[in-house]
């Protein structure tokens, strides 16, 4: 699956369990963050076939480059349990296990980035959007869609003026405040 797909799903397990940010981290870093090796591959894919196939998705599919690491296998479950077990969480070994998962789901079934592929995370994004919808509106009593995207374009101008090299981004993006 995309990466997208996966942080989408790491995301709603955040959101149901109401993780601490150290359980939200490790689910993240099992669920989504094993996906670096992709980028390593591509680094590898580069030396190899040469920039200009980097976005044809034919020359990447059929050359040699060991895209998935041991993380992405079955057997790394000898490595991902008892780290995730010493922590005393196992969302994190539930979201590593979802991730491989929706690998196998479309490597075997669905195609790398066929329209059934889209549509799942589509379905996947809706379900973590309607989770912040109720979230928000339990909370504040605003049911409306527009109250929930004013509310976090403030979240998210917030954390980029805490962020000591974005606050120039803070200065350009908050006059767009006024639009909403």
């Amino acid at each position: 699956m995309l990466a997208t797909t996966h942080l989408l799903f790491a995301l709603i397990l955040i959101g149901w369990f109401g993780l601490d940010r150290k359980a939200a981290f490790a689910t993240l870093l099992f669920g989504v963050l094993i996906d670096i090796d992709h980028v390593l591959g591509m680094a590898e894919f580069v030396t190899k076939e040469g920039l200009e196939n980097t976005l044809n998705l034919q020359a990447a599919l059929s050359s040699d480059v060991q895209w998935k690491s041991l993380l992405h296998s079955p057997q790394a479950i000898l490595f991902v349990a008892p780290v995730v077990l010493g922590f005393r969480m196992v969302l994190p070994l539930v979201a590593w296990g979802a991730h491989l998962l929706m690998d196998f789901v479309q490597t075997n079934y669905l195609g790398i980035g066929s329209p059934a592929e889209m549509f799942l995370m589509g379905v996947i994004a809706l379900i973590l959007l309607q989770m912040r919808r109720a979230e928000f509106s339990a909370n504040t009593g605003d049911t409306s869609m527009r109250g929930l995207f004013v509310h976090e374009t403030m979240r998210t101008l917030t954390l980029v003026g805490s962020l000591p090299v974005l606050r120039s981004v803070k200065r350009w993006i908050a006059p767009l405040g006024n639009l909403w």
